[in-house]
């Protein structure tokens, strides 16, 4: 188990979106991850990206152009730009700090393979969402500041829709 997955584990009584996490987290271990640079921006992918992948990934960087500190709004431009880039909703963090982890957002390429465009971290434990209706109506709205799991102006609906929030 992670870091991140200890903490998801450790504080799902916490919110609604640690439990959803714990319960269906997938966790990705900083053994199976690298920093990188793609398309001369820092990232951190899964080890295991073929070429191909990495070349694909590289196009998405170019098309989608990430900003830093907008993890959501990039995952959800990723997933835009190719739907092989599975949107994810979690937590993550790094070894040199005294967390547990921060709420984040990156993608999993064919829900696979870890792509994060937004901020190097160590380790992940996030959701991957595949409800492509939730996907869209997040990607079409305009301000993408919050994750699937925790938009407020949504009213939860993604886990009120799961059991995770009662009505």
């Amino acid at each position: 188990m992670n870091l991140a997955t200890e903490f998801v584990h450790a504080s799902k009584s916490r919110s609604p979106v640690h439990k959803f996490v714990a319960d269906h987290g997938q966790s990705v271990n900083s053994s199976g991850i690298e920093h990188d640079q793609i398309a001369g921006r820092p990232v951190t992918v899964s080890k295991e990206l073929t070429e191909a992948e990495r070349e694909l990934v590289a196009e998405a960087i170019e098309e989608t152009e990430p900003q830093t500190k907008a993890c959501w709004a990039n995952s959800l431009k990723m997933w835009e730009y190719d739907s092989r880039f599975w949107y994810t909703d979690g937590f993550a963090g790094v070894f040199d700090l005294d967390i547990g982890g921060l709420e984040h957002a990156w993608c999993m390429l064919d829900s696979e393979k870890l792509v994060d465009v937004t901020t190097e971290f160590d380790y992940y434990d996030g959701a991957v969402i595949e409800d492509v209706d939730a996907l869209q109506r997040h990607a079409d709205k305009a301000m993408k500041t919050y994750g699937i799991l925790r938009d407020r102006d949504d009213q939860y609906r993604y886990l009120k829709k799961r059991g995770y929030i009662e009505v």
